[in-house]
């Protein structure tokens, strides 16, 4: 193999998916609990008839670029389309990292940042954040002086551990970057704030968005940037040509159409976050931690195994072991609301029969 592929690709273990299987409740991937309503489908397939099947589509969709540009008054040259977020995360590495560049991140954060960093050798610089801590503002300032990155990744809120970055710390690391500021809002409609307004101020700054999370489209694979115009044109030229396929772009639009029905699944999940951390926090033996995301990040005493124990009972969420600084912890997505009171009570027997073992 070591004739076949580089070092780097080597030396990886990949990116594994979590455990798919029957089930009762599936709260491990962070999506939206909300299919698409049944009416909406039925358009969709109508209109799919009419589409041109033998055709490549409308390259970079001109229609959908100037829809996302109203829905966050920017200009349509300002967004970037992508088959999912992580395509045009991989567009961006290609587009600006020369090998031994240096990356500054801070774990535990999104597995993928690290896994294509080191698949275009970059070179990564990590400031640890642990679960519940402020971000090192001072430590990431320091390095990127000492360090002068090509990229900075910030997912926020982030994934895993559903912490939100305040808008001035924004500021002040756009201001210090001698490069892109690269800006994970895959879950911002879940959180307070969006940093799309900085695009006025910062030409480095460049912002992921998704529809896999708050419009229901994991299965569909839809995602775009919102950057300067003159950043976005230079990654145009890396990006994918027809990576948008006719019926995902039919879906985003008429979705875009229903955004007041997808805002009511948005406030519906927030109140159940809020509920869940609530009932959560009052459960003795679990360590819980406040999100602005559509999960929760938890850990439970030593010596269970949270993980497993869910699973037997039908409940799948996700194990971050593998993480930094996340040995023994869970990451649970926000369901529907007898989802959720499932997976509560589910968790509260569990808590109850470790006790009585002791």
């Amino acid at each position: 193999m070591t004739d076949y592929f580089k070092k780097s690709v080597l030396e990886l273990h990949g990116y594994t998916s979590p455990p798919q299987r029957e089930y009762r409740v599936k709260l491990n991937q962070n999506e939206s609990p909300f299919d698409v309503p049944d009416p909406v489908k039925i358009e969709l397939t109508a209109a799919a008839r009419s589409l041109l099947w033998n055709r490549y589509p409308c390259n970079e969709s001109p229609a959908l670029m100037h829809r996302l540009a109203q829905r966050h008054a920017v200009e349509p040259e300002q967004i970037l389309l992508g088959n999912g977020s992580n395509q045009l995360f991989q567009t961006l590495l290609a587009a600006t990292l020369e090998p031994g560049d240096a990356v500054v991140y801070t774990p535990p954060t999104f597995s993928l940042y690290e896994l294509y960093t080191r698949v275009y050798d970059g070179r990564l610089v990590h400031v640890m954040q642990p679960p519940g801590a402020d971000y090192p503002l001072s430590e990431v300032l320091a390095a990127i002086k000492d360090h002068r990155p090509r990229l900075i990744y910030i997912c926020s809120p982030n994934n895993p551990t559903g912490w939100e970055m305040d808008l001035d710390s924004l500021t002040r690391i756009c201001q210090a970057a001698p490069g892109l500021v690269f800006f994970d809002e895959a879950y911002g409609e879940f959180c307070a704030q969006s940093a799309i307004p900085s695009l006025d101020k910062f030409e480095n700054l460049l912002i992921s968005r998704t529809f896999s999370k708050a419009f229901s489209m994991a299965g569909l694979r839809f995602g775009y940037f919102v950057g300067n115009a003159a950043v976005i044109a230079q990654l145009r030229k890396v990006n994918i040509p027809y990576n948008i396929n006719i019926f995902t772009e039919l879906a985003a639009l008429r979705l875009l159409e229903h955004e007041k029905e997808m805002a009511r699944g948005i406030e519906f999940i927030k109140k159940e976050r809020d509920r869940v951390f609530a009932a959560l926090q009052s459960m003795a033996g679990i360590l819980v931690f406040p999100s602005a995301a559509n999960f929760i990040l938890m850990k439970g005493p030593a010596g269970l195994d949270l993980f497993q124990a869910l699973k037997e009972r039908g409940i799948l969420v996700r194990d971050m072991t593998g993480y930094p600084l996340l040995s023994g912890y869970q990451r649970v997505s926000i369901g529907l609301a007898h989802e959720n009171d499932i997976f509560l009570q589910t968790l509260e027997q569990i808590m109850h029969d470790n006790v009585e073992k002791r």
